[in-house]
């Protein structure tokens, strides 16, 4: 986790990044791969997640969102025809999440017994 060292640090951040991927086409093989489009026009249904964290400011989570949702629309290229490139990944959304932590008592020691438990 990305800390200053500080014991009272309360808050954690992370980022989100959602996002959808071309539909393969599933005419397409290894000898027809010149006529034949490489995906379909159409998106998968399944909304894919990248999550990465914690991180200790929001800052720090908005910088690391910024990154893999660029990286994720520079990575997604493929190719439509022969010479055609389209984009095989879109992203849907970009957010950061925040927890607050709170301490809660778990278990208490009986200091007469010097044992666990109620």
């Amino acid at each position: 986790m990305a800390t200053n060292g500080e014991l009272n640090d309360l808050e954690q951040w992370r980022s989100i990044v959602e996002y959808q991927q071309r539909k393969p086409n599933p005419a397409r093989t290894w000898e027809n791969r010149y006529e034949v489009p490489a995906y379909l026009d159409e998106w998968d249904d399944e909304v894919r997640t990248d999550t990465r964290g914690p991180y200790q400011t929001a800052e720090n989570a908005r910088r690391q969102a910024s990154r893999d949702a660029k990286a994720r629309e520079a990575r997604g290229w493929g190719w439509m025809q022969p010479g055609e490139r389209i984009p095989t990944e879109r992203v849907l959304r970009v957010a950061i999440e925040r927890t607050t932590l709170a301490w809660e008592e778990v278990d208490v020691r009986d200091p007469e017994t010097g044992k666990w438990g109620s």
